[in-house]
């Protein structure tokens, strides 16, 4: 029996998201409660007399999902209609928490459009993009409509550079 097309749409988001970690040398803990759905997490190299281990650096990233198809892209902006409770998670976060972010896997309205494969490779035909803003939050009770610049791709660079900026937020 096929997964329901919400539960596909999750699972593909989960694995693009996974694939372009891995690329950025971290990995994801999946754990859909309370408004996060994962924590991202560089994977460092530690020596000791003895042995190497690898290990998470220990400045994770929080993110939020969203498989869909409802995002539309207009001029150099992808626009999208977060639930107002997601919205306020990630604007109201305290300063000084972890961040997070909201990662936006966007993928076209058919599901045999989501992915192919191919006797040597299987491509996610997505796009994927990261957004974060922090301030007020919102007085609506169902969405808030986010625009979120191209440039925020999500890639093996973009993870890079947020778990960089989460350490450097512990570094005098």
């Amino acid at each position: 029996m096929p997964l329901p097309r919400e539960h596909l749409l999750d699972e593909l988001a989960t694995a693009y998201v996974q694939t372009i970690a891995a690329a950025a040398g971290a990995v994801i803990a999946v754990g859909r409660d309370y408004g996060v759905d994962g924590t991202l997490n560089r994977i460092v190299q530690v020596r000791t007399a003895h042995r190497t281990r690898f290990v998470p650096s220990g400045f994770p990233v929080e993110f939020q999902l969203k498989g869909t198809t409802t995002a539309s892209i207009r001029g150099d902006r992808v626009h999208y209609d977060l639930q107002a409770r997601n919205y306020d998670l990630i604007v109201g976060r305290h300063r000084q928490a972890v961040p997070c972010c909201l990662f936006l896997i966007c993928f076209e309205n058919e599901p045999e459009s989501w992915f192919a494969l191919q006797p040597r490779e299987l491509i996610l035909k997505a796009s994927a993009f990261w957004w974060r803003e922090t301030g007020s939050t919102t007085s609506n009770s169902g969405t808030v409509r986010i625009s979120v610049p191209l440039e925020n791709r999500l890639t093996p660079g973009a993870i890079e550079l947020m778990l960089q900026a989460s350490k450097e937020r512990f570094e005098e």
